[in-house]
């Protein structure tokens, strides 16, 4: 889980099993999923002040209808003919205070972990993979904007 890269689509093991993007196998399908800090204004220094945004609550038909439009259908359909295809979804993380975020909200690390088990929603979600870097936000006000929902959904 060391091996580090630059990229939007690190594996994603996803056990938010009520999530309406959780698929068997710990995985997830949704086309997108948002890293944020859980607290607006206060930058995360532990998994537990970190969260899925992307986070929509399986409760029935509806729910799943509103959270279609961030459905990663390339994957399901590559992954359906068999060719080769992961499917992970695009990460964009702004908890910049993690070893592992990149410059333009990327995640530098192969695989990401997202935990929070029968949550009910996106504050009772982790992304256990984060760790702490020791240092100061560098772009907390932009965060803030965007943890607002300035600039995500």
């Amino acid at each position: 889980m060391t091996n580090y890269k630059k990229s939007p689509n690190p594996e994603v093991k996803c056990v938010v099993n009520t999530c309406t993007h959780w698929i068997p196998g710990n995985i997830c399908g949704a086309g997108n999923i948002d890293i944020l800090n859980e607290e607006v204004g206060k930058m995360s220094t532990s998994v537990e002040q970190t969260m899925c945004k992307t986070f929509e609550e399986r409760r029935g038909l509806a729910n799943f209808i509103g959270s279609a439009d961030n459905v990663n259908w390339v994957g399901f359909a590559e992954e359906l003919v068999g060719m080769g295809r992961q499917l992970n979804p695009t990460v964009t993380c702004i908890v910049d205070t993690c070893k592992y975020y990149h410059k333009g909200d990327l995640c530098n690390i192969d695989t990401i972990e997202i935990t929070g088990k029968n949550a009910k929603e996106c504050q009772a979600t982790d992304c256990a993979t984060f760790e702490f870097n020791g240092e100061q936000s560098k772009n907390e006000k932009i965060q803030q904007s965007r943890e607002k929902g300035e600039e995500f959904k």
